[in-house]
């Protein structure tokens, strides 16, 4: 990674900035702290325009979210595109408002038209309704003129209050009223009250001051019969929902003039104002511009390049001298090969490696795959797994979780095959005791898993300590590279102090000569005050706690044989049954939920091994994620055959 700095005259700045966005290589710093005062005086890029942009897409959402959505027509958007390639920022500017001034009243108009509208026919919803509820008594109601009715909603569990309201109703009224109550379902009462004009006053202030939910019928549908108010509210609502399907007729013809335009330039707007928004980070001075980031060395001929055939010599880039505390603050740029690319997903779940720390990506994409086929070693288990992961890959192409997972899964499926060709499993023991397939036989010992736990175990053991050592090793590179003495000390003495223990135990177990002894004392006698000196006293206690870190690696083992059995179980089920057809629906339904649980578990598994037990023994984290300067490309939706 390089730090460079472009250089150039103050008037140039624009069209500079616009090659580096199109390029898309350097990760930018602020050049105006960087720079010292002494050298030159910097003031941040103006971000008025950015400013500006950011109202006229405000405008836009709100045109765009008031009109009807119409279908895409690449053919007109790329001819409207083509035209807006060719303006500068302030004509794409200039003609985003003189659409807005044709388009924001007029929609801003409708829109508030139509929902009050809406709200009207809801309104009228509910009188219909509070009429289907008082219909059925309109019988027992006095006549109305002269008289007002209004409808109160309480809750079934607040009836209680309705003997309240009629007491005070009967004061203000002198008992000249008329109450009646109904059920509208099975939470809500609804109490019919008719009383004279003259105490309407009283009536409704009292209402309002215990806060009940009352429904008011609009004053031209006073005193009439009820025939009369269902045949207004019908030719209210017909006029309204009328008036709303006009408003979306002007609307979807609004929409079918403009829409297309208002997308192009509502994408363009956005690039421009996420070029723009980045001035603040550009210094000026009275007659010059510097920017300063960071850029690949890879991409730093190719850039030089673009603005050297743009400008000539009048805009340059300068490479600047970093001293190690620089690199601290360097960006992480991901250079890997394509096969390792879809472990970096798997590193997001951590911080980003500092500058100056080994990636862990490309030693994940190894051993992830490899404790994944460990753990579920079965070659029809792969088979599945691998054409699940390659639908989903197909499916789901533009979102990049789905694609990365499908990826790791695709990669992870093929050491499942040979894992499983080495077991001898093909859907557990099913294609043993069919015959296609045998268990391997290597240095003496046939690798079926149900009898060959000890060995398995010794195995998942071996591959425990090896990357346990291989963190341990890391540790130390980086040490040094740090040049961080304790560290170093640190990690040399955990490796040696394991290392003598594991010589320990072998002897122990018979599995070494007695004579290893002294080198094992050696060790431990080294390795103790270089722990002490590195970590201290709490070094000792990650002794134990790296040794416990290797045992955990017995997982592999572990749910490999979970995996095992449980296939085996579904094979035999598949015969114990009278009805054969059953006996295979319960065998399919439990090699359905392995298969299931063999693509969670195990990637759950490999990923804990990876995080907690290898990355605590070299990974500190904490770098910032090289972020170019550049338009984001979207990826484009799957085209659905």
């Amino acid at each position: 990674m390089k730090r460079i700095q472009v250089v150039g005259p103050k008037e140039d700045l624009g069209r500079a900035v616009d090659i580096l966005y199109r390029a898309g290589t350097i990760h930018l710093e602020n050049a105006t702290r960087l720079v010292p005062q002494k050298e030159i005086g910097l003031v941040p890029g103006e971000v008025e325009q950015a400013r500006d942009i950011a109202d006229v897409l405000s405008a836009i959402d709100a045109i765009t979210g008031t009109l009807p959505v119409v279908e895409d027509d690449p053919v007109r958007q790329a001819a409207v595109s083509a035209t807006m390639d060719a303006r500068s920022h302030r004509e794409l500017v200039s003609r985003a408002r003189e659409i807005i001034r044709e388009l924001e009243t007029t929609t801003r108009e409708l829109s508030a038209k139509k929902s009050e509208l809406a709200l009207s026919v809801t309104a009228l919803n509910r009188y219909a309704k509070v009429l289907d509820i008082i219909h059925p008594i309109e019988k027992e109601l006095p006549a109305l003129e002269g008289f007002e009715v209004t409808i109160l909603l309480i809750q079934q569990e607040h009836s209680d209050v309705l003997g309240l309201i009629r007491q005070e109703i009967a004061t203000i009224t002198g008992d000249r009223f008329e109450m009646i109550s109904t059920t509208v379902d099975a939470e809500t009462l609804a109490a019919i009250m008719v009383f004279p004009k003259s105490y309407s006053g009283q009536v409704h202030t009292f209402i309002y001051s215990v806060n009940v939910n009352e429904v008011r019928l609009p004053k031209e549908y006073a005193g009439k019969p009820f025939y009369e108010m269902y045949a207004m509210i019908e030719e209210s609502r017909l006029r309204a929902k009328e008036e709303i399907r006009a408003i979306d007729t002007q609307l979807m013809s609004l929409s079918s003039i403009w829409y297309q335009e208002l997308v192009v330039i509502k994408k363009h707007l956005e690039d421009v104002h996420a070029e723009l928004s980045a001035y603040a980070n550009f210094g000026l001075s009275e007659y010059t511009f510097v920017i300063m980031g960071w850029i690949p060395k890879k991409y730093l001929k190719k850039t030089r390049k673009a603005l050297h055939d743009a400008f000539g010599d009048r805009v340059v880039i300068n490479e600047l001298k970093t001293r190690a505390e620089d690199m601290e603050d360097a960006p992480v740029f991901y250079d890997n090969p394509r096969w390792v690319k879809p472990f970096e997903f798997i590193m997001q779940l951590v911080a980003a490696p500092r500058y100056r720390e080994v990636d862990p990506s490309p030693i994940l994409a190894i051993f992830f795959p490899l404790f994944f086929g460990i753990m579920v070693g079965d070659i029809g288990y792969g088979i599945l797994i691998l054409a699940i992961a390659l639908a989903i890959r197909h499916r789901y192409a533009a979102v990049s979780f789905a694609k990365n997972l499908a990826d790791i899964l695709i990669i992870s499926s093929i050491p499942t095959i040979f894992f499983g060709f080495l077991f001898g499993e093909f859907f557990g023991d099913l294609g043993e005791t069919m015959g296609w397939i045998q268990p391997v036989t290597i240095i003496g010992i046939s690798w079926n898993r149900v009898d060959a736990m000890i060995p398995m175990l010794a195995f998942a053991i071996t591959l425990g300590v090896i990357h346990v050592f291989l963190g341990l090793a890391i540790g130390i590179r980086n040490a040094i590279i740090r040049k961080s003495r304790k560290h170093l000390m640190e990690k040399t003495g955990m490796l040696m102090m394991i290392s003598a223990l594991i010589l320990l135990v072998l002897m122990l177990g018979g599995f070494a000569p007695d004579t290893l002894i002294w080198p094992v004392v050696l060790l431990m006698v080294v390795s103790l005050p270089l722990i002490l000196l590195g970590a201290g006293v709490f070094g000792t206690i990650e002794v134990m706690s790296t040794a416990g870190n290797i045992l955990s690696y017995a997982r592999l083992m572990a749910i490999g044989m979970a995996s095992v059995i449980l296939a085996m179980v579904a094979n035999r089920l598949s015969g114990a049954f009278g009805i054969a057809i059953i006996g295979i629906v319960i065998a399919i339904m439990l090699h359905l939920l392995n298969l299931l649980l063999a693509m969670f578990s195990p990637s759950i598994h490999a990923v804990r091994l990876h995080l907690v037990e290898f990355f605590s023994k070299f990974y500190e984290g904490g770098g910032v994620v090289y972020r170019p300067f550049k338009k984001e490309i979207k990826p484009k939706a799957p085209v659905e055959v």
